[in-house]
């Protein structure tokens, strides 16, 4: 999944901080945005790069009639891992925040999406910016649901789930030897 991403050349590592940049393209492919996250174990950083066009926010384009939308790239990412099968037929947008600006771009640059699944965080922030958008998309007719992760966010999800996969599989290893 992110050989696609970094394939169509939409993350990358920076040269100088080691950052994964995360990078939008408008509707001709020119890169309008990026979002930089740290890379390093102790690293909070993240920002986007001051020239950029929320509109076209790190996203991928399906075919599908359905969009994701998730308040950072790293969220939509974790989700995708979460739900592979098909992933590539679907659309998905990281805002890079709370906003709803690349979720009202694709709308408009893609008439095939009919409905919006509101994937934002588990926290205050992410209830207030789901319900204001939804609001927005009813007034539109805009078929929207509301998934929220079981965590703070998808990506803490994703470890959960990791860590206790890996939780079985050496208890798995320990039944073998003891056998």
């Amino acid at each position: 999944m992110l050989y696609s991403f970094a394939h169509n050349k939409m993350i990358y590592e920076s040269k100088k901080h080691h950052n994964a940049v995360f990078v939008g393209y408008d509707t001709n492919g020119i890169p309008r945005h990026a979002h930089k996250r740290g890379t390093g174990s102790e690293s909070t950083y993240k920002g986007n790069a001051p020239s950029g066009v929320p509109e076209y926010s790190f996203h991928w384009h399906g075919r599908s009639p359905y969009v994701c939308l998730f308040e950072a790239p790293i969220d939509m990412l974790s989700f995708i891992s979460m739900h592979k099968k098909h992933w590539k037929e679907h659309s998905y947008a990281a805002a890079c925040s709370v906003s709803d600006r690349v979720l009202f771009q694709m709308l408009e640059d893609n008439p095939n999406l009919k409905e919006v699944f509101l994937c934002l965080d588990n926290d205050e922030a992410g209830h207030k910016a789901a319900k204001r958008i939804s609001d927005k998309l009813f007034v539109r007719g805009v078929k929207t649901h509301i998934l929220a992760p079981t965590g703070k966010d998808w990506n803490e999800d994703l470890l959960v789930i990791r860590a206790r996969e890996n939780e079985s599989e050496v208890t798995e290893s320990c039944q073998m030897s003891l056998s």
